[in-house]
């Protein structure tokens, strides 16, 4: 009779270790900008491309724990969103201005979640990667921006966990092309 309780306990842990799941995350970054006063004499139009798929990878730990990690909103309106608002925080009008509008064209080419595991840990890397490319009345600018973050964990992190972490990543990677000297000047011509 002692026997039955301790093979359901038993049996529930197997299943609880073989969990698989499928964490959906809204790409928001999150920035790390200071304000400035600068400003602009030309409009300033702003549009981002996405070349990421739905799903950006999946995590599988040392305990049998899977979960696949899916963009549960269109990427690309996310990191738009925070392009204009820190361009609008360092003091750019996007409105104001004389004609032609400066062109901030960015393009987000990685996003990737990998894990591996190293005896009972999982190493996560994410990587995320955006392009810009900025067209002003007198010159052009193109320039390539990443970061990358290593994590590990032992038991399969929760969906606000993984988005937490991405969306900084993210938020790495739009302050760096917001603090580039480079655009900044040419915003201002």
């Amino acid at each position: 009779m002692t026997l039955k309780p301790l093979m359901l306990i038993a049996f529930a842990g197997f299943l609880t270790a073989c969990a698989n799941t499928t964490h959906k995350v809204a790409i928001e970054p999150t920035l790390t900008l200071q304000t400035a006063l600068l400003s602009n004499s030309h409009q300033i139009r702003v549009t981002t491309d996405s070349l990421i798929a739905e799903k950006i990878g999946s995590i599988d730990t040392a305990i049998n724990e899977h979960a696949d990690i899916l963009i549960s909103n269109k990427l690309e309106d996310g990191v738009k969103i925070k392009v204009i608002q820190g361009l609008e925080s360092l003091g750019f009008n996007l409105n104001k201005g004389k004609e032609p509008a400066s062109h901030l064209a960015t393009s987000i080419t990685q996003l990737t979640y990998t894990t591996e595991t190293k005896g009972l840990k999982t190493v996560a890397t994410i990587n995320f990667t955006l392009k810009a490319d900025l067209k002003t009345a007198k010159k052009n600018y193109k320039a390539s921006y990443s970061s990358e973050v290593v994590d590990e964990f032992a038991t399969l992190p929760s969906q606000i966990e993984i988005e937490k972490r991405l969306n900084e990543v993210a938020g790495k990677t739009v302050t760096r092309l917001l603090n580039d000297s480079n655009i900044r000047l040419l915003l201002q011509e």
